[in-house]
């Protein structure tokens, strides 16, 4: 199986292709109001994920 695709740029000319790996300057949204979410991954949720594991696997062993 080919791994590397040599022919995508060569329909693109030399303008196109410099345009396309032009650098843009990032801004940062000075108005844009925080939203302070907590997204943190407690014990409680590790233990849930084995659980519910745990569970599935004993589930399809049974069947």
């Amino acid at each position: 199986m080919k791994t590397q695709n040599t022919h995508f740029f060569q329909a693109l000319g030399k303008a196109q292709l410099d345009n396309l790996v032009k650098e843009v300057k990032e801004t940062v949204a000075v108005n844009h109001p925080a939203i302070n979410h907590k997204n943190s991954f407690s014990v409680v949720d590790l233990w849930n994920l084995e659980r519910g594991r745990r569970t599935r696997t004993l589930r399809r062993h049974l069947a």
